[in-house]
């Protein structure tokens, strides 16, 4: 899945993991942990059906769509 930080437009990769903090992002080489409420400041730009269903379930609702956001598939 891709994310955008509302702040800054930095385009991100990040993918769900099984413990928590459940979404991992990555910039560059480095790898970091979304907490729940900093989704205030990231949206979804892409995602699988599967991936969304995950956010939801880990309690990353706050996590808006973006206006080009874009469902794929695997």
């Amino acid at each position: 899945m891709k994310i955008r930080c509302l702040l800054d437009g930095l385009l991100l990769d990040a993918f769900l993991c099984a413990h928590p903090p459940a979404l991992i992002a990555v910039d560059g080489g480095e790898a970091f942990a979304l907490e729940a409420v900093e989704a205030l400041y990231y949206e979804l730009v892409s995602a699988t059906p599967e991936e969304i269903l995950g956010l939801e379930r880990a309690c990353y609702r706050l996590l808006r769509r973006a206006a080009d956001f874009e469902t794929v598939q695997e």
